[in-house]
């Protein structure tokens, strides 16, 4: 029995369909399991924040990471980042309530972005207890052994505050 060209060009357009569905689906899902894992990294940062734990705290930081505080010169590499926010660890009043709200995984997954906000309760000028709120931005990258990490850090402040700008803000 002989087949005709349609039922062989239409097997080849499911078959082609098929498969480009299963690789989109693919893609999808790891983009997802990424989001994910950024979400987990970035609960586990805070959680090393309000634990005061700087080594911990550095681990999440990206290879020659740079972050943008407000009102303050670039901070570029490790030391200067931990040297920025040992002052905050050192608060006994220091604690965040942050929100990573969005995430989105390059293509290529080996980069993202997300955003988000933080709550801050800190020491302020005058010794009393003050609280700050910002938003921020952060570029994540992925690293060879597949775990995420904060290579940029911008935020803004939400608002006048009585605070030094390291102490609203991760």
């Amino acid at each position: 029995m002989r087949r005709g060209g349609g039922t062989v060009a239409i097997g080849a357009i499911l078959g082609t369909s098929l498969l480009l569905a299963f690789t989109v689906g693919r893609a999808f899902a790891q983009q997802e399991a990424h989001s994910e894992a950024i979400d987990n990294a970035y609960r586990d940062w805070v959680d090393a924040t309000n634990a005061k734990d700087l080594n911990r705290w550095a681990s999440f930081l990206a290879p020659d990471p740079l972050f943008l505080p407000p009102n303050h010169p670039a901070l570029r590499g490790e030391q200067a980042i931990r040297d920025f926010y040992a002052r905050s660890f050192a608060d006994d009043r220091f604690s965040l309530n942050c929100r990573q709200e969005r995430v989105r995984v390059a293509e290529a997954q080996d980069m993202a972005w997300s955003t988000g906000s933080c709550e801050a309760t800190f020491t302020g000028p005058d010794g009393d207890a003050a609280r700050g709120s910002s938003k921020w931005a952060k570029v994540w990258v992925r690293l060879p052994n597949g775990d995420w990490k904060c290579a940029l850090n911008s935020w803004s402040l939400n608002g006048p505050s009585k605070a030094d700008p390291v102490s609203t803000e991760l």
